[in-house]
């Protein structure tokens, strides 16, 4: 895993709070894993770095059973016939992990993207899109790692936290 994908924001000091990396297989697949973690002190915002890889499932083999699977199950058998060759269903299985946050005091939100780089910001004055505005103040949070699905033999998620004393 390329711990460089995660890129920082250039300017101010910034404290890093959590830098893992997590590995994800089929098992893990609709579940939530939580990340606890502490502030010790008021920050001006947070930066939240996630990337995982790889995106789309490697084996075609795998791939045609998960199509067939799903055809099998949300397709009725007389409009099977419209979806053939499974092929044309690539490059759509892939894997997907989101996240969300909670604050000592509420849930602020979640990144139901399905880009595999993405960065949020979690600020008094701004947060990105599908968060709220919030001061993030001492206490304890949580992260919580959506994995909607691992289609890949296995899925490294790089998760890091970095906290700014400047405005953002």
């Amino acid at each position: 895993m390329n711990k460089g994908k995660c890129e920082r924001l250039p300017q101010g000091r910034q404290e890093v709070i959590l830098d893992e990396v997590l590995c994800f297989h089929s098992n893990d697949s609709k579940t939530n894993r939580c990340i606890p973690f502490s502030l010790t002190k008021n920050y001006q915002f947070l930066e939240f770095a996630c990337s995982y890889e790889p995106k789309s499932c490697d084996d075609m083999e795998t791939a045609k059973q998960l199509i067939m699977a799903g055809l099998e199950s949300y397709v009725p058998p007389e409009y099977r016939e419209y979806c053939e060759p499974w092929e044309d269903f690539l490059p759509s299985v892939v894997n997907f992990i989101t996240f969300s946050l909670d604050s000592p005091e509420k849930y602020l939100g979640c990144a139901h993207r399905h880009a595999p780089e993405q960065r949020h910001i979690i600020s008094a004055g701004f947060s990105s899109p599908g968060f709220f505005r919030y001061a993030p103040n001492a206490g304890e949070w949580r992260a919580v790692l959506n994995v909607h699905a691992v289609v890949s033999t296995e899925v490294c998620y790089h998760f890091q936290i970095l906290a700014h004393n400047e405005d953002y």
